[in-house]
C-alpha cells in the first residue's frame, strides 16, 4: 500500500519535496497525539507537483493588482465560467444581492467587453470589500480550473506530471487537495476509461471545488465514484470559500461519497491544508485504510 499526494493552488516555485516536507509534519504529529503510527505500514508515500507548470499555463492568470485593475486581461470565456462561483463567494461571505447589484449598476467596462465581465469585476470587488484578498484567491483557483477544464494543451500538460504517479498497479490511497481534487478525479478517470482503473481503498477530497457547478459540469456524465475506489471521503470547512458547496451530492457525483463538511480549519486560512490534514476523522480515516 502506498500513498500519494496532490497540492491546490497557489504552490508554484515549490516541488514534490516540499510538499511532502509540508504534508506529513502535520499526519505525523496528528499520529503521534494519538499514540499510533499507522503511516509506518506504508510501501511509500509521494507527492505530485505541477504548480509551476499550470501557473504558466493559466491564460487567464489573476495578478494581485487585478482587482484594482479592473480584471480587463480576462477573456469572455474565463468570465462566463466565473461568475455564478464568484456570486455564491460573495453570498456566502455575507454581501446582499442588493448590494452587488448597487455595485454591477456603478461598474464600468470597456465598450463591447461583454455583461459577464462586466458581473466578474463586480462581484471580485464586493467580495474584496467584504473580505480582503478573498477576491483575488478565488480568481485565481477559478482561472487555475478553467484553464484546466476548458483547455486540453493545459490538461494534458498538467496530467504529464502527475499521471506517473497512477501509473503504478500498488494500490494507493489518494490525498487530493483545493485544485488537485479536480487533477485526480480527473486521472481517475481517465485510467477507467483506458480499462485500467486503479485501486484505492480511500481517496480523500479537501477544500474541493468540484461542487462548483461551472467545475463539476466540466467533466461529462456520467459524474461518479470513480471505478475501485473503496471509499471517497470529501472533507471540507464550512467557511472555506474555495469549497463552494462543501457536500458533493448523490445527485451530481453519484452515491457512497462521505462527506465531512463540518471541518474546523482556524479562521485565518480555511482553505489550508493544516486544518484538514489534522482533522482526527480525517487522520483515522488514512490509517484504517492501511493494512
Amino acid at each position: 500500500m502506498r500513498m500519494i499526494l496532490i497540492h491546490g493552488i497557489n504552490q508554484q516555485t515549490k516541488s514534490a519535496q516540499k510538499i511532502l516536507d509540508e504534508w506529513m509534519p502535520i499526519l505525523r504529529t496528528a499520529y503521534a497525539n494519538q499514540g499510533i503510527d499507522p503511516l509506518a505500514r506504508l510501501s511509500r508515500v509521494e507527492a505530485a507537483f505541477y504548480g509551476d507548470t499550470l501557473e504558466a499555463l493559466s491564460a487567464n492568470k489573476i495578478e494581485d493588482a487585478a482587482i484594482a485593475q479592473g480584471i480587463d486581461q480576462t477573456s469572455g470565456d474565463f468570465d462566463a465560467f466565473a461568475v455564478d462561483a464568484l456570486r455564491e463567494v460573495a453570498l456566502r461571505l455575507g454581501a446582499t444581492e442588493a448590494e452587488i447589484e448597487a455595485e454591477a449598476a456603478q461598474t464600468a467596462v470597456p465598450q463591447g467587453a461583454g455583461v459577464n465581465k462586466k458581473w466578474v469585476k463586480a462581484l471580485a470587488r464586493i467580495i474584496e470589500r467584504v473580505s480582503p484578498f478573498r477576491g483575488t484567491v478565488m480568481l485565481r483557483v477559478l482561472a487555475q480550473a478553467h484553464a484546466y477544464i476548458r483547455n486540453n494543451y493545459v490538461r494534458d500538460e498538467v496530467n504529464k506530471l502527475v499521471r506517473p504517479l497512477f501509473e503504478d498497479d500498488e494500490s494507493m490511497i489518494v490525498v487530493s487537495h483545493s485544485l488537485g481534487t479536480i487533477v485526480a478525479y480527473s486521472l481517475l478517470r481517465e485510467f477507467h476509461q483506458n480499462g485500467r482503473p486503479r485501486a484505492s481503498p480511500l481517496f480523500l477530497t479537501l477544500g474541493s471545488p468540484l461542487g462548483i457547478d461551472s467545475v463539476r459540469k466540466g467533466f461529462p456524465m456520467p459524474r461518479t465514484r470513480p471505478a475501485d475506489v473503496t471509499r471517497w471521503i470529501n472533507g471540507a470547512d464550512p467557511e472555506d470559500f474555495v469549497a463552494l458547496r462543501p457536500a458533493l451530492t448523490a445527485q451530481n457525483f453519484g452515491t457512497g461519497i462521505e462527506n465531512v463538511d463540518d471541518i474546523e480549519n482556524g479562521h485565518d486560512d480555511p482553505h489550508a491544508i493544516v486544518g484538514y490534514l489534522s482533522d482526527t476523522r480525517i487522520t483515522m480515516a488514512i490509517a484504517n485504510a492501511i493494512p
